[in-house]
């Protein structure tokens, strides 16, 4: 890469260590440089982002853009796709087996693709001739390939105002001006993002707001819980920095920060292609979370105690859901394949968990073999399971979604046979709290960054865990009455096991039950195949199994109902439906405690709040009971 005055310029800001004349500096370069500024030399962290900010706002002023008339225009010659398409929506319309549905669908992929390709030959010839829309793009400061190739080559399809592909394949870009009938293709998709984007920023901010209330008394209560459980995950995922090994991983030993030069050491490890982390899903604390398990944050180092973690990791997506809701307003082409499943409308199902759950996938609702799968009369499949009793059971998959199993397969209650989004609300029951939280963390996060922004997994672990986190009584014990709510937490805490639990290798409990926490999994969790075989992976050589179900339900509450199961009356009031919950506490007798991790009572009783644990706190709360 030749030396530029830019190159000199910026890292004359820099410290000696960070100087890097070979850098790319675009948005992912900047912000890992500044990454590893905050890790390394947090004190002049301010001070040097300062600077790159002058530099950057002296530039803009002093230089500026100016656009060519031949920005407007590419070379890049498109005409060999046009036809591609031409030939493919004529051999389409001539086949008289597909119904109109499947055609639209083979439009849609015949359209994604052939625009796929031109994006990049746009965005490559583009760059290459130093087109300053393009080097907009490739900088990301501004626009998308997408943009870009709809500006000067063709937009390719538009959606109509549900969604569905128009069947018509734009031949003109922007710049040279659309025919009428390609405007008036537009028109649909256009007029429906427009009324969209008036109302995406306050579903955006009302569901970020209902994550922050759910989320708010995670809070950083002690620097360690001692804990030795952690959540498996693959050792390629980079949002594993940052986190402590809750397992032995390589020559590293539990306890050991996974930096960037630890990580890239595992990873030279032919034999390891996962590692247990500490998580906030696995944390001790009976209330909030320790700072282990918190793992390092923004500030380059752990939290401290009174650190809100829970409403920090909500802030952290709010903004980018927000902008979900928005990226309608910038749709051009129809989503498919894998990333279909994704933007504002996911997120608020994961969270609110509708009865009616949109692309929902089919689970397995027992464990046994696949032993047939053949068409439904009115469409979609059926998938016969047999769990050896005399009948077979029967799952529907309906029209639309791909069966995943075939006859044969060895399943399990909770495994995945159609495609679309596992309902977390359904795998809570089948799987347990643990092993749904992480599903949680791991498809919402997914979700966020296949609608094109980032997102850590991290975060998504700590909404998981307010979530998935509450679990109803069948019987009296040290947590409640019959037919009450609490949280998970609380409950496990009172726990005991009981006197016909036994001491067992993982592969000898199989059908029994956890009695206590293991890796992710939480207590009450059905000991199966696939949880035998993790539990071996990891090296866990005895477990505490019974052959009885603990007298308890987990379940998931949606995201506005998930502050109800708290015990705390004052912080009851920061959910819905306030008359039922003050006659409900006024009945029970329920108590507030003003120094807790609870935000609501201290603020209600204008007394500090946020300093559990810190010297002069005052950890046995005042009490305020109905």
């Amino acid at each position: 890469m030749p030396l530029t005055v830019g190159q000199i310029i910026v890292n004359d800001c820099l410290p000696e260590e960070f100087r890097d004349y070979e850098r790319v500096l675009d948005s992912n370069g900047l912000e890992a440089l500044l990454q590893r500024i905050a890790h390394e030399r947090p004190e002049i962290y301010s001070d040097v982002t300062k600077r790159l900010m002058d530099v950057g706002n002296d530039a803009a002023f002093d230089e500026g853009v100016t656009l060519r008339l031949s920005d407007c225009e590419t070379g890049f010659d498109k005409t060999p796709y046009l036809k591609i398409v031409a030939d493919a929506e004529a051999a389409i319309e001539r086949d008289k087996s597909l119904t109109p549905a499947e055609k639209s669908e083979a439009l849609g992929e015949v359209y994604s693709k052939a625009q796929a390709s031109i994006e990049k030959g746009v965005f490559d010839a583009e760059l290459k001739k130093r087109n300053q829309l393009a080097l907009q793009v490739a900088s990301k400061a501004r626009g998308s390939k997408g943009q870009l190739a709809s500006f000067i080559s063709t937009p390719g399809s538009f959606p109509d105002s549900n969604g569905k592909t128009v069947p018509m394949f734009i031949q003109h870009s922007f710049a040279e001006g659309l025919s009428p009938a390609e405007y008036w293709a537009g028109s649909y998709g256009t007029r429906t993002a427009v009324v969209q984007a008036k109302i995406a920023t306050a579903k955006g901010g009302a569901f970020g707001k209902l994550l922050s209330q759910s989320a708010n008394n995670q809070v950083v209560v002690e620097d360690d819980c001692g804990g030795v459980n952690g959540v498996p995950m693959p050792l390629d995922d980079d949002d594993n920095l940052g986190a402590v090994l809750a397992r032995d991983a390589g020559k590293y030993k539990a306890g050991t920060v996974i930096t960037k030069s630890v990580l890239a050491d595992l990873r030279k490890d032919k034999k390891l292609d996962e590692i247990v982390v500490r998580s906030p899903m696995t944390c001790g604390c009976k209330s909030g979370v320790c700072a282990k398990c918190a793992g390092i944050r923004e500030t380059g180092g752990f939290p401290p105690i009174g650190y809100n973690l829970g409403t920090n990791a909500a802030s952290a997506f709010a903004e980018r859901i927000t902008q979900g809701a928005l990226n309608t307003k910038h749709s051009g082409r129809l989503a498919s394949g894998a990333g279909a499943y994704q933007g504002f409308p996911m997120f608020t199902s994961m969270a609110k968990v509708p009865k009616s759950y949109p692309d929902k996938a089919t689970l397995a609702s027992v464990d046994g073999e696949v032993v047939e799968v053949k068409d439904a009369p009115q469409g979609g499949k059926y998938v016969f399971i047999d769990d050896g009793s005399n009948e077979k059971k029967e799952h529907y998959v309906p029209t639309g979604y791909d069966v995943l199993v075939k006859p044969g397969d060895k399943l399990e209650a909770g495994d995945q046979i159609s495609d679309g989004v596992i309902n977390p609300a359904e795998l809570v029951g089948y799987k347990g709290i643990g092993e749904a939280r992480k599903y949680w963390a791991q498809r919402f996060t997914q979700g966020i960054r296949d609608s094109g922004m980032k997102g850590n997994r991290r975060n998504a672990e700590v909404l998981a865990k307010t979530l998935i986190n509450n679990v109803e009584l069948e019987e009296e014990d040290a947590a409640g009455l019959p037919g009450d709510v609490t949280t998970y937490n609380k409950w496990a805490f009172s726990f005991k096991p009981r006197p016909d639990t036994k001491v067992l290798k993982p592969d000898a409990a199989k059908g029994m039950y956890l009695e206590q926490p293991v890796l992710h999994y939480t207590i009450g969790t059905r000991i199966t195949p696939s949880v035998i075989k993790t539990l071996s992976k990891f090296g866990q050589k005895q477990i505490f199994a019974n052959p009885n179900k603990p007298a308890v339900t987990p379940f998931m509450q949606r995201v506005e109902d998930s502050n109800a199961a708290r015990d705390d009356w004052i912080a009851r009031l920061g959910t819905t439906y306030l008359k039922d919950r003050i006659v409900e506490d006024a009945q029970r007798g329920a108590e507030s405690h003003l120094h807790t991790t609870e935000p609501n009572p201290s603020l209600a009783k204008g007394v500090e709040f946020g300093t559990w644990g810190q010297p002069g706190s005052k950890n046995k709360s005042e009490l305020f009971t109905y």
